[in-house]
């Protein structure tokens, strides 16, 4: 027997959606000696936040962070959603050990640890979750049901350039790694939702196509057909970043993944017909927070620039659903063309299908242990002059060789 849940009309709570719809919500996060981090607090997590600086500088620490901080908050705001609903017994618990030692974190942790994560309401209501001493502390006050958000999150690791192997053949026990699992998982729901997807800067399509007893992923044109597996690396890492970005800019639908989680917690604890939601879902604030390591692996600084563009394009100009997007990168070429997108939107013109509003971009170095902002706010462009650093050191070699 399918169960479904029946939320209430939104006239029944209509008097929510003025006070829900308007609420801004902003993020901060303060990291202290956790792996190669020293210390970074960022007052104000943009809706699009760049990271650059050498390997094992920080940034997928950071980026992974963030990301299990945005999961504990999100748990709140489902069990808070819960006891709001009359289920005062919580389904689930928190156990940071648990969660360190799937992130890969055990060993990043230090006595001394600290991690605070706050979520700030219209500069008045705020709810932090912080880790101290060791231990996860509680939330310091139950979210209220005007602040309740629906945060569905997405971590594009750079481990996706594996999903070619495993629409392959999946060895039989395999253990492809925490980071691995979220992205394929999310690669299966938006292949089988979208189907095929046109990458106009390759000139080609990537397609699914069923046949027989297995499931091909295919990349094809005009003149030729290649499994997935067969393409270039620069192509294998492209498809799945692009696919799942749209999967959830366009397609994915909410109230399912909504619905699908209450009902799993419910029937854990056996308590569906106690079940007396407070709130509708469509009046409950929704977004997607998207973070992708090094989108611009195996490609050529054109492509690189080429994808930005399209991940823009989908994720904040085409987009259906609320989207924020962290990612790192190495790429010089990306953080220069962020200033091509920026010039763009304020002269009104687009890029490729993309602008940045400098205003909601924020671009950090990550450099000995913390981070260090690359944005020139009175001329609204990203400070690149220490990116040059390297080319202009050969270009001065290569001078001093030339006198000899």
């Amino acid at each position: 027997m399918e169960l479904l849940l029946k939320i209430p009309s939104v006239n029944y709570f209509s008097y929510l959606c003025s006070l829900i719809l308007y609420c801004v919500m902003k993020e901060s996060i303060h990291i202290k000696n956790f792996g190669a981090i020293k210390e970074i607090h960022i007052k104000e997590i943009k809706p699009i936040t760049v990271l650059i600086g050498e390997s094992a500088s920080g940034k997928s620490t950071f980026m992974k962070v963030l990301t299990l901080f945005r999961w504990l908050y999100k748990m709140h705001n489902i069990r808070a959603y819960l006891r709001s609903s009359k289920i005062s017994k919580s389904p689930f618990r928190f156990r940071m050990e648990t969660y360190l030692k799937n992130c890969g974190f055990e060993k990043y942790l230090k006595k001394d640890t600290e991690i605070t994560y706050t979520v700030c309401f219209d500069d008045e209501r705020h709810y932090s979750i912080s880790f101290l001493k060791g231990k996860l502390g509680k939330i310091n006050d139950e979210i209220a049901t005007k602040d309740l958000r629906y945060n569905k999150l997405s971590f594009i690791s750079e481990t996706r350039n594996l999903i070619p192997l495993w629409t392959d053949k999946t060895p039989t026990g395999a253990n492809w790694g925490y980071y691995f699992e979220e992205v394929l998982n999310d690669f299966i729901a938006a292949s089988d939702t979208l189907r095929t997807l046109n990458i106009p800067f390759f000139d080609l399509q990537f397609a699914v196509k069923k046949e027989k007893n297995r499931t091909r992923y295919v990349v094809q044109n005009s003149n030729y057909e290649l499994d997935m597996k067969d393409s270039s690396s620069g192509i294998q890492n492209v498809i799945p970043s692009l696919l799942i970005a749209t999967y959830f800019a366009h397609h994915f639908d909410y109230e399912e993944a909504f619905n699908r989680t209450i009902l799993n917690y419910l029937s854990q604890i056996d308590k569906i017909a106690d079940f007396k939601p407070v709130a509708n879902l469509g009046e409950v604030k929704k977004h997607i927070s998207l973070h992708i390591e090094e989108p611009e692996l195996s490609l050529f600084p054109d492509a690189q620039c080429d994808l930005m563009s399209a991940l823009i394009a989908t994720c904040f100009i085409e987009n259906k659903n609320e989207l924020n997007l962290v990612f790192s990168t190495h790429s010089p070429y990306i953080i220069n063309y962020l200033n091509l997108l920026i010039k763009a939107y304020d002269k009104n013109q687009f890029i490729a299908g993309a602008r940045i509003n400098f205003d909601n971009l924020a671009v950090y170095q990550v450099i000995d242990g913390g981070v260090e902002s690359l944005l020139i706010e009175e001329q609204r462009i990203v400070n690149t002059n220490s990116l040059s650093d390297t080319i202009n050191d050969i270009y001065n070699q290569y001078e001093e060789l030339n006198k000899l």
